[in-house]
């Protein structure tokens, strides 16, 4: 968006909406931990500590165009980055680590045992709030009127 290359995004903005984009919360969405039942952490028995979790492989989502950027709700020193949310997915299910992932997205490989909630000991990056899903356009560019439409389409979904 920033480079030109879309008009609207739909993203997260963190850790807030920056002055130079105009944003429309859409929806937000629960991030729960999980893990794959086959993965050490599912048989702990007992909810995981910091400690715990710091010798196993998060896998944590990065932006593609700022790959360097911000960390957020990450907990140890081992981390994989994906930029795409479906592979991380697949990693996830393989049991190679741990992640957060969108509740909407993981329920029903929680409901058929594929993935398990993970209960993590006072988790020192739990989210206090569900994660804003924001459609953004750059303030300096006025949106077209497939773009203007879109936009007030996914407003009226979503209301």
């Amino acid at each position: 968006m920033r480079r030109g290359d879309a008009a609207l995004a739909l993203c997260i903005l963190l850790p807030s909406v920056p002055e130079d984009v105009a944003a429309l919360p859409l929806l937000g969405v629960d991030l729960v931990p999980v893990v794959s039942p086959s993965h050490p952490l599912a048989a702990l028995g007992r909810p995981a500590a910091p400690a715990d979790l710091e010798e196993h492989v998060q896998l944590v989502l990065s932006d593609p165009a700022a790959p360097d950027g911000p960390s957020h709700g990450i907990i140890g020193t081992r981390t994989w980055r994906f930029v795409d949310l479906a592979r991380r997915l697949d990693f996830l299910l393989a049991g190679l680590g741990w992640c957060r992932m969108p509740e909407p997205l993981v329920a029903p490989h929680l409901a058929d045992g594929r993935l398990v909630a993970l209960a993590i000991e006072s988790d020192p990056a739990r989210p206090t709030e569900p994660l804003t899903i924001y459609a953004a356009h750059m303030r300096s560019r006025v949106l077209g009127r497939a773009g203007s439409w879109l936009l007030q389409d996914l407003k009226a979904r979503l209301a």
